[in-house]
């Protein structure tokens, strides 16, 4: 079956130790971000809303979250087959289930402020550059749809007030399903037949972060690279809504799936 055998295999790379790592993930997201304020690509389309960004003194709260789901089982099956005639026959047949499920999941908070990735590019300090994709989401998230749909929002809320500083975000999900169906051998004697094999075994990878971007302390003020900041509260505030709402989602859809039709 599943096993209650092995611990599940993240869709993250993994050391030479064997331990899973999120690194090139936070590199892909900091890649991303550092692409849309460089200034030594002009005519990158990427980079038109710099000045919004580092103007605003942007900041990323960040939510990450990979879970593997891993579940198997068992459908035997078994049939009297009682002959009456040469031509015809009386068959009564039963079926048991037996499922096992493990799920593993991971969660962290990261937190990037845009100015300071900017500087880390510009000083040399930190080139920001982005890895190889060797999971989903190191490979091309498009952060940049969400700066560029808010950018240009009339009604953007910019208000002082600290739950409510020009936030925007949204998420980005990857969901891999791998699945084995129904093996095994079947059976026939004269009076039985049975029992069947493997019913299900699979394999489910989520991977998905949540973005939450709110404009910083700097608002107006020059470009300074400064001590590590502390967590943004209206970032930290939104990106909780988000969360919340996907929370919702997920059990209105849960909900709506066991109501009969």
């Amino acid at each position: 079956m599943c096993g209650g055998c092995a611990v599940p295999h993240y869709d993250v790379p993994y050391s030479t130790t064997g331990q899973p790592t999120a690194r090139t993930i936070v590199a892909r997201i900091e890649c991303e971000l550092r692409d849309m304020v460089r200034n030594d690509r002009p005519d990158d389309p990427t980079t038109w809303h710099r000045d919004f960004l580092l103007n605003h003194d942007y900041e990323v709260e960040v939510a990450l979250s990979v879970e593997v789901n891993n579940t198997g089982g068992l459908a035997p099956t078994m049939s009297y087959m009682n002959p009456i005639t040469a031509t015809t026959s009386y068959a009564f047949g039963g079926t048991a289930t037996l499922s096992e499920s493990r799920d593993h999941n991971f969660t962290e908070n990261l937190q990037f402020s845009i100015r300071d990735i900017y500087n880390d590019w510009r000083t040399g300090a930190d080139p920001h550059e982005c890895p190889l994709a060797d999971t989903e989401l190191a490979g091309m998230l498009g952060i940049s749809d969400f700066v560029a749909m808010s950018s240009v929002s009339p009604n953007l809320d910019q208000t002082m007030n600290l739950t409510s500083k020009g936030v925007f975000g949204g998420s980005i999900q990857f969901l891999v399903t791998k699945s084995l169906g129904t093996l095994g051998p079947t059976w026939t004697l004269i009076h039985f037949k049975g029992p069947g094999g493997l019913a299900s075994l699979s394999q489910v990878n989520t991977d998905k972060i949540t973005l939450a971007f709110a404009e910083g302390p700097n608002l107006g003020k020059p470009l300074a690279k400064g001590a590590r900041r502390p967590l943004n509260p209206a970032a930290n505030a939104f990106l909780q809504q988000l969360l919340t709402g996907s929370i919702s989602s997920q059990l209105t859809n849960i909900q709506n799936s066991l109501t009969p039709h």
